[in-house]
This record gives structure tokens, sequence and C-alpha cells, in this order.
């Protein structure tokens, strides 16, 4: 019973076959699978129901052993009923069998014609039942005469039934082609049993109370195979443990040992093409290219590749594919255990050369070449060099770094061994600093060229100083720019930036003395790429040490200023914009920021892109435009790969936008799911745990918030960079213990920021440190400061600040009973809040406005006074005719938030559509563009605050 399983429709086919036999018009059924999937259990079965109905039954199973022995089948097969004359037509001597290849004429038609009367007598008397199994082991003329008979069987009382397996090496197959191609006679393929018929399979077997979650262990380690799944119940049934005491990992560890034994017997069965073919697909996991599993299966050809896979397929052994695999880990495991390792190991080695041959890329060869074991073969150095190059360029460093490991323990030869370290050394600067130290000395170690030493020093040196040796790193900076001279200013240039930006990190005092000693700053004109490049990283190093906000921006100005932007390192870019952004230079920066994404994205690495659009989200945040700001930042994470060292900062860029737009919930999420460590000293940390810090304030987490600042505060104390522009963590600080209660050092750290805020001098920086201040105090000393940040604000294109200090201000204006005044502020704070699309922002100023007295407008719904900022650029643009895709394209948005924005504009302008957005946008007067803001007076105004003298001077005097 159990056998039978999901065998319904086959049993049907088989009965339909004896019916028509019965009532003579007889037919022939093709059963077709692999090894274990249970046709001889239907033959045996369809004999059972054949003696049910007086019909005799005449049975055949080959065998291997007789496939060379004519008419081996059919004496098996007629034995029974054959007269001592009918026997002589069967003399093998008489008659050889035909070589491959014959043609018809060189058949026994005679004798065929004699056998088939025979059996047409004999059905007079009965009707007769003619069930073959394993015929793909019958001998030539055996399978030749039941082809003939099956083409008479039309008004015969006879039925034919075959079983076979149609798979590679298999001898002859005349009869199983005839069969399968006639469409008159009936084709069964049983499949393995479902999860299902498994449980329903074992039930019978073991009892009905065997566990559900066991009889699925079942299932997925025998892969719904019956011949294997008979072997598993036997294993089960020999424990002697009622089936409900039988758990998952008890019957798991029986099903594994089971398959040790069980799969070998019943891939022998199968031609030795199969048992290639399946341990090929177990070295290499998973294959979807068939060539290559041919190749890998010892060079079978593709046509016996393609049948093996298809017979392991019905077997249940492998998914469905490509791409193939084995179904099951047990399957797996079995497989590995009958090959050996080594042979598995052979296979690969197999599997890459094969690669190589049908013209696969680098990184999946190597990927294949990790899997084996070294060898020294000549060939494998190249690809895995060529790997790691790919693998640096996405970037992927640890996958460089395994593919370089791995090239070095070939071994190379001696001429590719230094070039090997030094990428590697490079690779591992981030990953492993002390390795990179290892690897970059090794490759610089008796290295004279100038040129070599000076791509490679930069990376030695910051490794060095990662770990704690800066004066070391120092020593060699100078070393090699006496090297260099002055004969090649550009790579002194060069040099220095790099030297800069490794020193920079992790001592930026070192980095500060390093350039006083060496002069590094004078006479930088900006006239070639190695100065503007120097430009950059000077303008970096004044941003994150705090010094000035004015020299910082000239300098960054002076890294900008060249011809052809596109054609510059774009890392040259990445900083000076960096310098703009933290000097207020908003538009500058998202001019830089816009011509880079537009003009290069495609052609910069990963994390230069990631950086770009957080920047870029950053800006358009403090801009009032937070729908762009959160579709920027979005797509700066989605570059951003995990561990990427600017990962940290597009993560907070998108938690300060959700959170300003009000959607906490994902704000949450982030903060849980985000880039958790290990952190190293980049200043980017320093933003994701204020950003963290800000998401647990917003959930009344005040001490956890504090925990996060106080990481903030060591990462950039630690660091070197401790300027209240990058993060101004006091401020945020000071607003928390406010709430504890802590008022002394609440004041404290808002005092001390604001003296850090003006020695940078920068409007926003210095306006964020006097907002602080206002909400610390009360009275008119409050009103004063938030006054003084007001006034600062305003000159600069920082919308969503000013909004933020004019609720502030309207707030502490109503506190001393100006409520004229305060009414005033709060409703140009509401505008700006409703205009920016920052829902808390605008909830906070409709309730302090109603507060005063006052009877606001209902909030705006409808009409274009409605659209905010964003939804107004992206509505004018249309109106011109511009399409979505082009719109996208000039704002650097998804052609899904144009379309996202139009909707919410036609719904808020009740039109139906483009053709009707000029009209209404000229009915509502939309305002004009905001014109940009002075290039460089707010920094100036911000530099007289703090001593604008002071940044005269340049770098050399900071």
């Amino acid at each position: 019973m159990t056998s039978l399983i999901e065998r319904t429709a086959e049993l049907h086919v088989l009965d339909a076959a004896l019916s028509r036999a019965l009532e003579s018009n007889g037919t022939a059924v093709l059963i077709d699978g692999p090894s274990g999937i249970g046709k001889s259990t239907l033959l045996a079965e369809a004999a059972t129901r054949v003696l049910k109905h007086e019909t005799w039954v005449l049975r055949a199973h080959c065998c291997p052993q007789e496939a060379r022995t004519p008419w081996a089948a059919v004496r098996q097969l007629l034995d029974p009923c054959l007269s001592d004359e009918d026997h002589s037509l069967l003399d093998g001597s008489q008659d050889p069998p035909p070589p491959a290849g014959h043609d018809g004429a060189s058949l026994p038609v005679d004798r065929f014609h004699h056998l088939y009367l025979t059996l047409l007598r004999l059905s007079r008397q009965a009707p007769l039942a003619l069930l073959v199994d394993d015929a793909q082991h019958a001998d030539d003329l055996s399978q030749q005469w039941l082809a003939y008979l099956a083409r008479r069987l039309h008004g015969a009382r006879i039925a034919l039934a075959v079983a076979t397996r149609t798979a590679p090496g298999a001898t002859g197959g005349v009869l199983a082609a005839e069969l399968a191609a006639c469409p008159d006679f009936s084709r069964l393929r049983p499949r393995p049993l479902s999860a299902q018929g498994t449980a329903h399979w074992l039930a019978d077997k073991l009892g009905p109370t065997l566990d559900a979650q066991t009889a699925e262990v079942c299932h997925r380690a025998v892969g719904g195979n019956p011949g294997l799944l008979a072997g598993a119940g036997e294993a089960l049934a020999r424990t002697g443990a009622p089936a409900a005491q039988i758990t998952p990992e008890h019957a798991s560890a029986l099903c594994d040992r089971a398959l040790l034994r069980a799969l070998p017997i019943l891939l022998s069965r199968h031609a030795t093409a199969v048992t290639a073919v399946a341990t090929a697909v177990t070295a290499l996991d998973r294959v979807s290219d068939l060539p290559l599993l041919a190749r890998t299966a010892g060079g079978i050809d593709a046509s016996d590749a393609e049948q093996a896979v298809t017979a392991l397929e019905d077997a249940g052994l492998l998914h469905a594919g490509p791409p193939w695999q084995p179904t099951s880990a047990a399957i797996a495991q079995a497989l590995t255990a009958q090959a050996g390792e080594h042979a598995l190991d052979l296979l690969r080695s197999r599997a890459a050369e094969a690669l190589r041959d049908l013209g696969a890329g680098a990184a999946e060869i190597a990927d294949m070449l990790l899997r084996t074991a070294p060898d020294g073969q000549h060939w494998r150095v190249p690809v895995l060099h060529e790997a790691a190059r790919a693998a640096r360029e996405r970037p992927d460093p640890p996958v460089a770094r395994g593919y370089l490991l791995r090239a070095l323990a070939e071994p190379p030869a001696d001429a590719d061994h230094p070039p090997l370290l030094a990428l590697l050394g490079t690779t591992e600067v981030h990953l492993d600093p002390e390795a990179a130290v290892g690897h970059l000395r090794a490759a610089l170690a008796g290295e004279e060229d100038t040129g070599i030493r000076a791509g490679l020093v930069p990376s030695l040196a910051e490794a060095l100083a990662r770990t704690g040796r800066a004066e070391e790193a120092v020593a060699l900076l100078d070393e090699l720019a006496d090297r260099i001279g002055e004969g090649d200013r550009e790579t002194l240039y060069r040099l220095w930036a790099q030297g800069i930006l490794a020193l920079l990190e992790e001592t930026p005092q070192v980095a500060d003395a390093w350039i006083a000693r060496n002069n590094i700053a004078d006479d930088l004109a900006g006239t070639s790429p190695g100065q503007r490049l120097l430009l950059a990283a000077l303008a970096l190093k004044t941003t994150l040490t705090g010094q000035c906000a004015h020299t910082a921006a000239h300098l960054a100005d002076r890294a900008l200023a060249r011809p052809v932007p596109w054609e510059e390192p774009a890392l040259t870019a990445a900083l000076a914009t960096t310098a703009l952004l933290h000097a207020d230079r908003l538009s500058d920066a998202a001019h830089s920021c816009d011509q880079l994404l537009g003009n290069n994205a495609h052609r910069q690495p990963a994390p230069l892109r990631s950086l770009f659009m957080a920047i870029r989200a950053k800006i358009a945040h403090r801009m009032g435009d937070l729908a762009s700001a959160l579709t920027l930042s979005r797509q700066a994470l989605a570059v951003a790969t995990t561990g990427q060292r600017y990962q940290p900062y597009a993560t907070a860029q998108l938690i300060n936008a959700l959170l300003d737009v009000g959607d906490v919930e994902e704000a949450e999420h982030i903060c849980r799911v985000s880039y958790q460590g290990p952190a190293d000293h980049h200043w980017s940390w320093a933003v994701l745990y204020a950003a963290r810090a800000r998401n647990l304030d917003a959930h009344q987490r005040y001490q956890d918030a504090l925990g996060e600042l106080d990481a903030c505060a060591r990462q950039m104390r630690d660091g070197g960079y401790d300027n209240p522009a990058l993060v101004p963590w006091r401020s945020h600080a000071a607003l928390v213990h406010q709430r504890l209660g802590n008022d002394r050092t609440a004041r404290d750290l808002a005092d001390e920021e604001l003296v850090l805020a003006r020695r940078w001098g920068s409007p926003h920086t210095i306006a964020t440190s006097l907002r602080t201040l206002g909400r610390l105090r009360t009275g008119a000393d409050a009103v004063t400061h938030l006054q003084e940040a007001v006034a600062l604000l305003e000159a600069t294109p920082a919308r969503y600040a000013l909004a933020l200090t004019l609720v502030d201000l309207g707030e502490a204006l109503h506190s001393v009973d100006r409520l004229s005044e305060a009414r005033t502020v709060l409703r140009q704070a509401l505008d700006l809040a409703d205009a920016s699309g920052a829902s808390p922002l605008s909830e906070r100023a409709h309730r302090a406005l109603v507060a005063t007295g006052a009877r606001p407008r209902r909030r705006r719904q409808s009409g274009v006074s409605a659209l905010t900022e964003g939804e107004q650029r992206i509505a004018t643009l249309a109106a011109t005719g511009m399409d979505n895709q082009a719109i996208a394209a000039a704002l650097y948005v998804s052609r899904r938030t144009v379309e996202f924005h139009l909707t919410h504009v036609y719904r808020k302008l009740a039109i139906a559509g483009r053709a009707d957005l000029g009209s209404a946008l000229t009915r509502g007067h939309i305002p004009p563009p905001r014109p940009p803001e002075p290039a460089k007076v707010d920094v100036v105004q911000g530099c007289k605050a703090s001593g604008a003298a002071r940044c005269e001077r340049g770098v050399l005097g900071l």
C-alpha cells in the first residue's frame, strides 16, 4: 500500500491499457523514470490487477549481464508459453545480433513475425499482458522485436508495459525511442513524492502518530525519492521506537546514515555519467551552465550531461534547474562522502579551468579557485590578481583581500610577488592596519623606483598612524618627499595631499605639525590637479579640526577652480564639497555635488557616489527640502555597501530626515538595523551616533540618548576633529541634560560649544549654539540669543534651521508677553515648516500660534500655497514640458519620486494632469525661486564675529 501513494494517475493509465487489451484493442505504455522512483512497483501492481481478469502475465526483468545475449529478454518473457519449434526461432547461433547502425534488411523480420503470430494465437485463448522492467538493459534483438510487436497491437488482445531509464550511456534504447515517439502510446513519468505524500508513506510505515515536523525532515532529506524513502523508513523502523517518540533531530541523523548506504546503490543503477554529474554538482554546490557541468563531470557530452541532470531531477536528487543543486544537505553530504574531499577538490580545479576556457569573468573563476587547494598552476595568479583589482573598484575590500591572500598561497612567480603584496597592503589599511604594515613593508623592501614608492608610502603611513605609530609615519613621508625632490612638484603635491589624509583621520595634530614643518601650503595657485587635490585636503583638514570656515571655503574654492571638473579626481571634489557644506556655502556645495553626480556618476567608486548623495541630502535638508533629502539619503544608503566608511554618514542623513518629516517608526527601524561597527576614527561615525541620539530623545529615552552622545563626543575628541559644524553634540546633550534637570551641566556644554562655533565662524554653526542657549535661558536673555540666531540664519539658505529657530523665538516672545511679535514670527515659522514638509515642526508652530490667541488660517490642504518647496520645483519643471525622466535627471531624484510628488500636486491644485499645470500655477502666483545666497559674504560675516583677521594668515598660522 505504501509504495503506491501519489500514483493514482499512473495506475489509471495502466488500467486503461488493460481494458483496451480485453476489448481487442491492445496498446503499449512506456514508464520512464530514474532509479528508485517506483517503476518496478507500478509494474508489479499492474501484474496483480491483470490477474484478476484471467489474463496471462508474461514478465521480463532485464539486466546488464544479458545485454549482449541475443534474444535474452524475449526468452525470459516468452519461455513459459513457447513450443519447442518456437524456441528454435530464438537460437542466437543461427543469426548473430546486427551491428550498430544496421538497416531493416539485416533484421530477422521473418522470425519477428513468427513470434508475433505465436502471441496472437495465445491471445485468442486469453488476453496477454507483457511487462518488461529495466528495458534499457534489454539486448538489441529483443528491443527490436518488442518495438515490432508494439506497432502491431491494434486489434490484438495484448497489452505491453515497458519500464526504462532513458539516461546517458544506456544500451540500445530502440524500444524506448519507438514507444516515446508514437503518440498512440501512453508515457508515464512518475515524480518524486510531495511532502504530504511522504508523510502518508511514513504514517503507513511507522504509524499515524508520527510528528508532522519529523515527516517534513525526512522528506527534505530524501528529496521525495521513494527508493531513498524506503531506506530511511527502514532505518526509522529498526529503532523500535513508537512513531510519536521519533524526534526531528533523531530522524535527521537516521536519514543521513541511511542515505550514506542507499544513495550509492541507487546511483550505481544508472550510467556512470549520472553519478559523475551528481558528484560534479555537489562539488560546485550549484551550477547554471550546462557546458561547465559537462566539463567538470569529466568531459562528457553536453547531451549526456543534460540527460543526466534530467534523471537526477526526476529522481528528486537535484532541484529542477538551472541552477542545479542537491535538493537537501543530506543528499549533498552522502554524495560528498561517496566521492571524498580530494576528488571534489580535483573537480573544482577542473571547473576553474573550464570556466577559464569558456571565457568566464575573473571573479567567477577566482571564486572557484578559492574553493581549491593551491597547486602552483601559472595561470591562476593573474586571474586572482585581476579579480582582486575588480573587487577593489566595486569596492569590496574583504573579497579583494581573500583573492590576494589566495594568490600569494599559490604561490606566484618572484616577479609577481611584490605587486600582490602592494595591492594586499593597500586593501588592508582599513580592514587590518597591522597586517597592512607588514605587507606594505615587504612590498617596499628593496624597491628603489620613486614612482612605486610614492604610490605605497602614503598607505603605509596611514596604516602606521592607525596602529599608533604616527612619528614613524611622518618619517616615512619626509623620506619620500626628500627622494622626490623639487624636480617633480606634481608628485610632491599628491604625496602631501595623501600624507595629510593619512595622518588626519588618526592624528590631526601630527598632520598640522607636518604641514607647518614642510611649508606644504606655500605657493598653491591651484593650477594643476596635484595642487588642487592638496588644496582640497587642506580644506578638509581645516574643516575637521574646526579652525576657520573662511579659510576652509577659500581653500575649497581654489581646489574646485578647474576648467573641466569631470577630468579631476573625484576625491578632490569630495573633500572640497565637504568643506563648503560646513562653511554654509550650500549653493556652491550643491552645484559641485550635482555636477559630479550628473556628469560622471557611473565612473565614480561607490563610496564616493554614496558620499556625494549623502552630502546632497544634507544640503537639501538644510535648505528645507525634506522630500529630496529623504530620496537622496535612501539612494546614498543603497549605494553604500556594508562596512563602507561613508555608510554611517548616509544612514545618519536618512534618520535625521525621517525624524523631521515625522516618520518616527521608520527612523527607529533604521537605527536598529544600522551598521553597528566596529567603529573606527572616521568622522562619519560621530554623525551616526548623534542621529541615533536624536531618535532616542524622540522616544524620551534620555539616558540612552546621552550614551550615544558620549560615544559621539569620544569619537570627535579622540579623532581630533571636534568641530560643532560637523556635529553639534554639545547642544543636543545640553537640551537632554535640561530635561533631566541638570541645568548647570547643560549651560556649561552650551557655553563651551558657542566658543568653538564662533572660532569656526559659519553662521549656521553659531546660530545652532545660540538657539540652544536661548532654549536653556528664559525671559529677555532667551529672546536676545534667539534673535541673534535668526539674524544669522536669514542671511543663509538654511530654511529648515531658520524655521526651527523662529518657532523657539516665537515661544520665547510669547513667554515675555510680546504677543504681536510672537504671532508674526510664528506665522513665518509655520510657512517655512509647511513648505519644508516638516510635519512635527509645523504642528508645533501651529500650536504655539494658537496659544498666542491668534486664529491661524486652516492648515493648507489645497491650492498653490499648499505645495511644498519640492512640489513647487517639480511642478514648475513639468509645466515647461519636461517629462518625468528629464525632471528626475535634472533634480537627481528617482522617477518614482517625481511621479509621487506630481500626484500630490494634481490633488492639491484640483487638476486632471500635466496639461493644466501652467494655468494652475499662474492663477496661484507661485513664488519665484529663492535667489541664491551670496557666495562668500555669509562665511565672511561669520568669520568677522570670531575675528576674520586671523583667517588671512592662511593655513600655516592655524
